[in-house]
């Protein structure tokens, strides 16, 4: 006895990308009835098949061909056109900001829609971001960034130049670290005069400081302004000493500081650990720990580093 040959049906799924459920449908039947005359078949459906080439017509009928060379060819047609879109991105997001916030450049939004600008730049970006931070406004609460992790977590290089005085805040202290523990690359100045925040294409400023009313923050796309904004963020980050949380200064923002005023002194390195209460043997190595932080090799070249940036 002969059995029979089940007939086949597609999945209950949604359409395979590029063929439609008719055309599924009617490769599945035409798998169990072999070849078929054309005119007995769906019109859209076979050109489907034709055109994909899971079908040929020979001698007045349809057949089915193996599908896994037909479909590999349509997926990679569909994959080129995804990479084909994210290239467009940036050329058609150009022409959106610029029919949005037009030539001149600089707006000025407070408040809620502030903190809504600042959070899509961080958001948008795709190759970069930068930042200088002094810390929250007056009476305000230190966060981490919304978005900051997420931007890091798909590549995104971020730098950031710190006011030293969050380092003595704990919290502060905690947020940074869970930062640089993630990709983020910070560094630590005496002295950062705003906060500022720079994106690949997109720059906001806080320019109110008033605990007491809105924070009103100066947002610009154009081009270049947002370059001007990253020179100065470069120049502050070249001045800056990079910040390493399990380093000999991470703990202790105080006692570095007080070594950087005992070393331009130019006392020993026996007189300043007396004055520390430390070993001498610990003061050259935390001096050492300076050097290759700020690139120097020498006492005399890390002497004119802690002067040209403004540490004592």
């Amino acid at each position: 006895m002969t059995e029979s040959i089940p007939r086949l049906e597609p999945p209950p799924s949604d359409d395979i990308p590029g063929l439609s459920r008719d055309a599924h449908s009617l490769y599945s039947r035409l798998a169990v009835d072999g070849p078929v005359v054309p005119d007995e078949l769906d019109g859209d459906a076979l050109d489907e098949l034709l055109s994909t080439g899971l079908v040929v017509a020979a001698d007045g009928a349809v057949e089915i061909v193996p599908p896994t060379g037909p479909l590999l060819e349509l997926a990679s047609r569909h994959i080129d056109r995804a990479v084909a879109a994210h290239r467009a991105i940036d050329d058609l997001m150009t022409v959106w900001r610029t029919a949005r916030h037009g030539e001149v450049g600089v707006d000025v939004l407070t408040g809620a829609a502030a903190i809504h600008e600042y959070t899509s730049g961080i958001a948008d970006s795709r190759r970069e971001i930068v930042a200088l931070s002094i810390g929250p406004r007056t009476g305000g609460t230190l966060v981490q960034a919304p978005g900051l992790i997420d931007a890091l977590e798909r590549g995104v290089s971020v730098r950031a130049v710190y006011h030293s005085r969050l380092f003595e805040n704990q919290a502060a202290l905690s947020i940074i670290s869970a930062c640089v523990a993630a990709g983020e690359e910070a560094r630590v100045l005496p002295t950062v005069p705003v906060n500022l925040l720079v994106t690949d294409d997109f720059a906001a400023m806080n320019i109110s400081y008033d605990g007491d009313g809105p924070m009103h923050v100066a947002c610009t796309r154009n081009p270049r302004i947002v370059e001007s904004w990253r020179t100065i963020f470069n120049s502050f980050w070249r001045q800056a000493m990079p910040f390493d949380p399990q380093g000999a200064f991470g703990a202790d923002r105080e006692e570095f500081r007080e070594l950087v005023r005992l070393l331009s002194l130019g006392i020993t390195d026996r007189a300043i650990a007396r004055e520390l209460g430390v070993s001498e043997r610990t003061i050259g190595r935390r001096v050492t720990t300076l050097q290759r932080h700020l690139g120097v090799e020498t006492r005399f070249q890390l002497g004119l580093q802690i002067a040209m940036r403004g540490w004592v």
